[in-house]
This record gives structure tokens, C-alpha cells and sequence, in this order.
């Protein structure tokens, strides 16, 4: 679904998922305007997605950065059930934590933070 070219006849507000109220164009000729619209209305403004982001980046720390913070000796072991999912454990400095995820590096980054969050601040 491309977003249509040529005359614009309508510029409604319309509010978003976050809540904003946005511009949203009308065209003369567009034959997807009702799905265009559930989309905009259905997702974040570009402020909102940029503010999410910004507080995930710092909640959640790199997956690079995850790792490294993990003490030598950390035993990670990984499962693939029959349905094809990964379940898996993570044990380090006498904590362990468990997870599932769709794949395999997936996982070890989830087990990777899920670790460091449960630790104190200090710790970390």
C-alpha cells in the first residue's frame, strides 16, 4: 500500500494510538484511504516512537553491552522444545534467570538482560 499521489482534498486532524493529534492527507484519488487511515490511527507519531525509543535504549542496554557486563564463568544453557520455540537458563554469581524466545540469539539477549536487571544498581 503506497501512499497516493496528487491532489490533496481533505487535511483532517485525527488522533493516534499515543494520543496526539496529527494531519492526516486526504487524496482525490486513493484507493486505499480506509486502510491508510486505521494505519495512522492505529500507530505512534514520529515524537512518540522517538521518545519510546530513547527510553528503551536506556532501560534496556545493548546487546553488546549486556553481554560484556556478564562476570566470567556465567553458564548459559538452551533448549529447542518440539514446537520449535527455545527455552533457556542463564546462571551467573549464584543468580539464574529463564526464558523463552522464537530463536536462539534471541534468547541468550533476553537472558542476557533479564540477568542484569534483577541485580542492583550498584552491581551492575
Amino acid at each position: 500500500m503506497a501512499i497516493p499521489t496528487g491532489e490533496i482534498v481533505d487535511r483532517p486532524m485525527l488522533a493516534r494510538s499515543c494520543g496526539c493529534i496529527q494531519e492526516f492527507q486526504i487524496f482525490r484519488v486513493d484507493k486505499y484511504l480506509a486502510q491508510r487511515r486505521a494505519k495512522f490511527q492505529s500507530t505512534r507519531c514520529p515524537a512518540c516512537v522517538a521518545k519510546y525509543r530513547e527510553e528503551q535504549r536506556k532501560t534496556e542496554p545493548p546487546k553488546n553491552e549486556a553481554f560484556a557486563r556478564l562476570p566470567a564463568g556465567t553458564v548459559v544453557t538452551l533448549t529447542r522444545g518440539p514446537d520449535g520455540a527455545w527455552a533457556g537458563t542463564l546462571s551467573a554469581d549464584g543468580a539464574s534467570v529463564q526464558a523463552t524466545a522464537p530463536g536462539p540469539q534471541a534468547l541468550t539477549v533476553v537472558l542476557a538482560r533479564l540477568w542484569l536487571a534483577q541485580r542492583p544498581p550498584d552491581a551492575n
